[in-house]
């Protein structure tokens, strides 16, 4: 008797969102996936406050110091980014 050869990672795959059959491919694809969960996260019809200036100063440090104990280049680059970003909008503030 042959055994079957498995997957751990798809072992589960049927709990998760999005799984099971789909009538066509193109009921399914991952950018749409993506895209609804960048548009649930939005708020419309609301204005959002602007960020205070003390918690864009908590959040560099918070970053800097999450960037000094990172092993990974990459989510270091991306800290690196938010950093730049941040330094940009206070470079007009004074202290």
């Amino acid at each position: 008797m042959k055994t079957k050869n498995r997957n751990p990672v798809a072992k589960h795959s049927r709990n998760m969102s999005g799984a099971g059959a789909h009538k066509s491919k193109k009921d399914y694809n991952r950018k749409q996936i993506k895209a609804m969960d960048k548009a649930d996260r939005v708020i419309t019809g609301i204005e959002l406050p602007e960020e205070s200036i003390a918690s864009k100063l908590d959040r560099l440090v918070l970053l800097e110091n999450m960037q000094e104990v990172c092993n990974s280049p990459s989510l270091w680059f991306s800290y690196e980014e938010e950093i730049i970003q941040i330094k940009e909008d206070l470079q007009d503030v004074d202290f």
